[in-house]
């Protein structure tokens, strides 16, 4: 469901929120893209989306060179809806993408992953996927689903599998390990089809998924200013069937972009409007979410930092964007460039975890990605899960009034009294944040029970679920439509 009137529906409570940009800024930025969409134009390399730019009043030069008129993508931006709800496979509403709600998810597409059972860092597996997926369905502050891997790992043929059949087996490993919204990538048009298809079957229908939406398709520009064909062509698929659509662009500093954060995220700016355009002028009111940012080229390492303040700062400025357009936002948080689950690894995740939802972020992606997203860390989901709820905590403040300011209970205990009996405590101590996984307990205590850091809990805690935990089965007449879907690949 989506709407261009925000109703700004609330996830609980008054929420904490900053901005970063000035006014001034906002549109510095802004006059920056539309100049570079203008003046310098992007490359498009699929013809029916040059036409369909040509046709809207865009020029095109050297065949897939476009420059586009501000007034298209001011056209643009106003006819994208400001608001998206999201279900659950079961056709709950979910996640209300709008405001300042914020939702949590891990990432797609890792490489690697942490074997919880031996240790040992190796390439994933569909079942690897499957496990993520059931983790993410148990706890309850991970509120959607991405792939946190890639079935066949770094080489798919290795196993037998096609490369490009694998974007619709991953899917299909998350659908049927978790209830919770999907986020997902495709390789190609054709896996998209196929995907859809899958989605539809879940939801009893094409027209019933555009109504109560659970997928949100993520692709993204290749910088600086290169659309291909294929994620052209998936925008171009997704807009008149209602299928959510993030669009994500996040060049380079010093390598895909210019090295200083104005020029870098006027760039990621640029790339994603031109995106945005395709989509609306394909179908006017088509829901696609703002994904803007940037980040560093480490010159010393060759490696591009998730934690970098360069990288917060972009994604900062992206929220203030997104606002700007009244567009749902796309971040990161809950990631660490750490290559093991230790300090600092536990410090960037709640760093990043902070800086996401201060900003009122509302898809905040990437919780337990590790090494600059080449390994998953199953454990640092758990972590996520707890620091989220912790900043839930946080960010909704507290209320003022008769009851809380507790003048009567205060008068009765005096001063030197104890508040331990009143029923105003009684009705009050649960309203306090306890953890479940992170340790307020007397040191020998602690000791009693095993001196265990924290990682040993995580570890710990992960089996647990992957033992204990059973999703919510498809039905079976939609399971033998999916493996139908699959055949045909």
């Amino acid at each position: 469901m989506i709407s261009k009137n925000s109703s700004a529906r609330s996830t609980g409570g008054k929420k904490v929120e900053l901005r970063y940009l000035t006014e001034k800024q906002i549109m510095q930025l802004h006059n920056a893209s539309l100049d570079i969409l203008e003046r310098i134009g992007v490359r498009m390399f699929l013809p029916e989306a040059v036409e369909l730019l040509r046709q809207a009043g865009a020029t095109a030069e050297d065949g897939n060179l476009v420059k586009i008129p501000s007034k298209i993508v001011e056209k643009a931006i106003q006819t994208a809806p400001n608001s998206i709800t999201l279900y659950d496979r079961n056709g709950e509403e979910k996640m209300f993408l709008e405001g300042s709600n914020s939702y949590y998810g891990p990432g797609p597409t890792i490489q690697y992953v942490y074997d919880v059972y031996s240790g040992v860092r190796r390439s994933t597996d569909r079942e690897d996927i499957e496990k993520a997926a059931l983790i993410c369905d148990y706890l309850p502050n991970i509120d959607f689903v991405m792939t946190m891997g890639m079935t066949g790992g770094v080489d798919p043929t290795s196993k037998g599998m096609n490369p490009t059949l694998t974007d619709r087996y991953d899917f299909q490993a998350m659908l049927k390990h978790t209830v919770k919204p999907l986020i997902f990538s495709c390789w190609s048009h054709e896996g998209l089809s196929d995907i859809h298809d899958m989605a539809a079957a879940v939801r009893g229908g094409a027209e019933a998924l555009r109504r109560q939406p659970f997928i949100i398709l993520f692709r993204q520009p290749v910088s600086p200013l290169k659309h291909d064909a294929d994620p052209l062509r998936c925008l171009m698929y997704c807009a008149p069937k209602g299928i959510p659509v993030i669009y994500s662009s996040f060049p380079l500093m010093g390598a895909t972009a210019p090295s200083t954060l104005a020029g870098a995220f006027a760039l990621s700016n640029a790339e994603f409007l031109s995106g945005l355009v395709v989509s609306q002028l394909c179908s006017a009111g088509a829901p696609v979410i703002y994904s803007g940012g940037c980040g560093p080229m480490d010159m010393q390492t060759a490696t591009t930092p998730y934690n970098a303040p360069e990288t917060y700062l972009g994604e900062l400025a992206g929220r203030d964007m997104s606002r700007f357009y009244r567009l749902p936002n796309y971040t990161i948080g809950g990631m660490t460039d750490a290559k093991l689950l230790d300090e600092q690894a536990a410090a960037e995740t709640a760093l990043s975890l902070f800086q996401a939802t201060i900003v009122g972020s509302n898809i905040i992606h990437d919780v337990g990605y590790m090494d600059s997203g080449l390994t998953a860390c199953w454990e640092q989901i758990v972590l996520g899960n707890e620091l989220i709820d912790h900043l839930k905590k946080y960010t909704r403040g507290f209320e003022i009034n008769g009851e809380t300011l507790a003048m009567d209970v205060l008068q009765a205990v005096g001063p030197g009294g104890n508040f331990l009996g009143e029923d105003h405590t009684l009705r009050h101590f649960k309203d306090i944040w306890y953890p479940q996984v992170l340790n307020r307990q007397e040191y020998s205590q602690w000791q009693q029970e095993g001196a265990k850091p924290l990682r040993q809990v995580l570890n710990e805690k992960v089996r647990w679920i992957l033992e204990n935990h059973r999703p919510h089965p498809l039905p079976e007449a939609v399971q033998s439509r999916i493996s139908e879907i699959l055949s045909r690949t």
